[in-house]
């Protein structure tokens, strides 16, 4: 597994804990060597003979007949007779002591008969002069002994545990007080510092699993002291004292406890197993239940405890091994070396044990093997914890990138819903020919927004019949004009052949490039094509996503103006009559309510011209319907072109058409109405290279100030046409406050 973490997966942490195991061992190789060079300052042979004890049951005796067995029970003694020979006094003679290593003992002591007896010792209560981490119980002998010399040894156990009583002199004692000390200073001072770093680790990076792994630390040290008697020096109102052995039972099952939820987060089985880690979590409570129990019972659970606590211990190491192992054929970081260490401690816990019931003999390194395994199994897991950072690292910036490619997409997608709302508002009212201006300009701005340019130019030619050119910013327009013209034709070619190509842009006579320069295609239908083109300074070419933004951009724009020009030629369609080109019917009707309205309300009135084609059926009957429409269109656009801007025109039906003039009184209409006539009696509307002379006649009427709907004035306007026709056509009629009816067949 490749680890890419730049701040605490590098070589040199793995070094350094792997600097601190080889300085624990060198510690332990330079303690052995101190000890070969005083070869000649061996221990005296001592012979061990068990005695019976005051319940009349003997004691027993280890294997190889040099410890004495201790059970469980508290109130139960061992006895044994200690025999051994002190060489003949001399002047440079050393003192003598009884070494016995500090094992889990109520009491144990030395005695002659009635003529001497050793104080009192005891791993609950250390003595100040067993120094400032005991690792061993002493009894100096009477300097004035020599020769063969037989003494008494009682001890009680608070756990099963074997002492193996040794005669050495007081130099070879001091320095197995050393190789012991250092071991245990070790022990202490890697899981301290190993803890002090995974709660830096907590601190800095917050996860749970090395507080978790803290939490083991401590209880490891904690456990280690307890089992080595130096907790109790902390004990000065004596409370841990009166749990007695059973304190030291409960401590192990609490230091099982964590170091199965150590490594059941180190294998993450919660992820993979999670039947199986809730199987272990419960293992776990009931644990913490039998020790809850073992310390209720106190001494009375011993019998109980003497086979509980080697079971659990068994199962709790198969548990943990296999979840290891599992681990392992996952690749988990330092798996296998965690697998290897765990195994060890699982193996030097078994012998230590094993060594307790007096089945193996004891030493200095099934004593303390387990710690040194403790210790060992500790650094990997540490090693495995910090590895694992990385993975964390490469989630989280997974995580991040992810976030940030969501925050684009979700910034992306609100630019296109803006301008989707912009092209949707502002093309709504334009004309035509504003639309692809306004479009244009519209995705320029709203690209820029997204994709940061220097200059942005959209380009579309023969688009809808006409020829657009946006700038962005549009001070850069007359530049950018003359400088695309004569690349125009090339890069038509490149985007027919499908080559969107980005460049860079250099001065004259220079190779550096001032800018970079990207063209994508508009998506329109040939033979119209366009592109936009980004320029940005510098040397950043544009990414793939950035040019993928311009396409989609574009193509929505693309999509809203279509839509915005077949909006126009419906709107046309469905405003304006087919054959002349002017409003239609519908059309006129609106309009003049719209016209009365707003000059009912602001006291503007409308003026209305009727206008009707003199003898038109006529036209139709001799030279044909075709010379019938094609005079309608000549006169519609003639009768246009005498009107403002502001005024409106349409058919009304047949040959009728209608002009609204707003804001114009009677006589400027009557005006208007005269110079329609004019215009229509001379013109030279040609048909089949024939003149069709035709004549209107108008009728004029305007909007009296109490009307605000257009049906009165229209009907006057009718009237007054009516009367024009009646008094002999083509002229024009004004209308009167009150007319006549019109016939039907006017």
């Amino acid at each position: 597994m490749t680890m890419a973490f730049r701040e605490w997966d590098q070589p040199r942490f793995r070094l350094a804990f792997g600097s601190l195991a080889l300085l624990f061992f060198l510690v332990l190789h330079a303690m052995s060597l101190q000890g070969s060079e005083f070869a000649v300052d061996r221990p005296i042979p001592v012979q061990l003979r068990p005695l019976q004890v005051a319940e009349g049951h003997e004691s027993q005796l280890g294997a190889g007949g040099n410890s004495l067995v201790l059970g469980g029970n508290r109130h139960r003694e061992a006895r044994a007779e200690l025999r051994f020979v002190l060489p003949p006094r001399q002047n440079d003679s050393p003192n003598w002591v009884v070494w016995v290593r500090r094992v889990p003992l109520e009491r144990v002591q030395l005695r002659l008969g009635e003529y001497w007896a050793s104080p009192v010792r005891s791993f609950l209560t250390p003595s100040p002069g067993e120094g400032t981490l005991p690792v061993a119980y002493l009894f100096r002998l009477p300097t004035t002994w020599e020769g063969e010399i037989r003494i008494e040894i009682e001890a009680s156990a608070l756990r099963a545990t074997s002492l193996r009583p040794e005669v050495v002199s007081e130099d070879l004692a001091d320095r197995y007080l050393q190789r012991a000390t250092i071991v245990t200073a070790m022990a202490y001072a890697s899981l301290l510092t190993l803890a002090v770093v995974m709660l830096a680790l907590f601190f800095a990076s917050r996860d749970v699993s090395f507080l978790s792994f803290f939490g083991f630390l401590t209880v490891s040290v904690l456990q280690i002291a307890g089992y080595n008697g130096h907790l109790y020096l902390f004990d000065g109102f004596g409370l841990l004292a009166q749990f007695g052995g059973a304190g030291l039972q409960a401590m192990a099952l609490l230091f099982e406890i964590s170091a199965l939820q150590i490594v059941l987060r180190y294998s993450e089985l919660e992820q993979f197993k999670p039947n199986h880690a809730k199987a272990i979590n419960l293992a776990c409570v009931v644990l913490l239940l039998v020790a809850g129990v073992i310390l209720a019972w106190g001494a009375r659970s011993d019998g109980v405890t003497a086979w509980v606590i080697p079971v659990c211990w068994g199962v709790g190491g198969v548990i943990g091994l296999y979840s290891l192992a599992e681990a392992w054929q996952r690749r988990v970081p330092m798996a296998g070396a965690v697998l290897v260490t765990a195994g060890v401690l699982v193996l030097a816990a078994f012998f230590s044990e094993a060594a307790g019931y007096g089945v193996i003999p004891g030493s200095l390194w099934i004593h303390y093997g387990y710690q040194i395994a403790t210790v060992l199994c500790a650094a990997m897991i540490g090693v495995g914890l910090i590895s694992r950072i990385s993975k964390y690292r490469q989630q989280r910036d997974s995580e991040q990138r992810a976030r940030a490619d969501s925050e684009r997409r979700l910034y992306r997608e609100a630019i296109r819903s803006e301008l989707l709302t912009a092209l949707q508002s502002e093309l709504r009212g334009a004309s035509e020919d504003e639309i692809q201006p306004i479009a244009l300009r519209l995705m320029l701005e709203h690209l820029r927004r997204i994709v940061p340019t220097t200059t942005t130019v959209a380009l579309a030619r023969g688009y809808h019949g006409r020829d657009t050119l946006s700038v962005q910013p549009v001070a850069y327009l007359d530049g950018v004009q003359a400088g695309l013209n004569p690349r125009l034709q090339m890069i038509r070619q490149q985007l027919a052949g499908s080559i969107e190509l980005q460049h860079p842009v250099t001065k004259p006579g220079e190779s550096v490039p001032v800018a970079i320069e990207a063209v994508v295609a508009l998506p329109l239908r040939p033979p119209a094509w366009g592109m936009v083109l980004l320029e940005r300074s510098g040397a950043t070419v544009f990414h793939p996503e950035e040019l993928n933004i311009a396409r989609e951009l574009a193509r929505l724009m693309v999509v809203q103006v279509d839509e915005a020009v077949a909006a126009q030629h419906l709107r046309h369609t469905a405003e304006v009559d087919a054959l002349t080109g002017a409003l239609n019917r519908r059309s006129l009707d609106l309009a003049l309510t719209r016209s009365f309205l707003h000059g009912h309300r602001h006291g503007q009135p409308t003026s209305v011209l009727f206008v009707d084609i003199d003898h038109f059926k006529a036209v139709n009957d001799r030279l044909g319907h075709a010379c019938g429409d094609h005079c309608l269109r000549s006169l519609a656009r003639i009768l246009r072109e005498q009107l403002g801007e502001e005024d409106l025109f349409g058919r009304y039906g047949g040959e009728e058409f209608l002009a609204i003039l707003p804001g114009r009184q009677t006589e400027m209409a009557r005006a208007i109405a005269e110079q329609m006539r004019i215009a229509v009696e001379s013109a030279d509307v040609q048909w089949q290279d024939h003149k069709v002379p035709l004549t209107v006649s108008i009728g004029v009427a305007t909007q009296l100030s109490h009307e605000s709907q257009p049906q009165p004035t229209v009907e006057r306007a009718d009237k007054a046409l009516y009367a024009a026709k009646r008094t002999g056509r083509n002229r024009v009629q004004v209308a009167r406050a009150v007319f006549q009816s019109r016939p039907a067949t006017a």
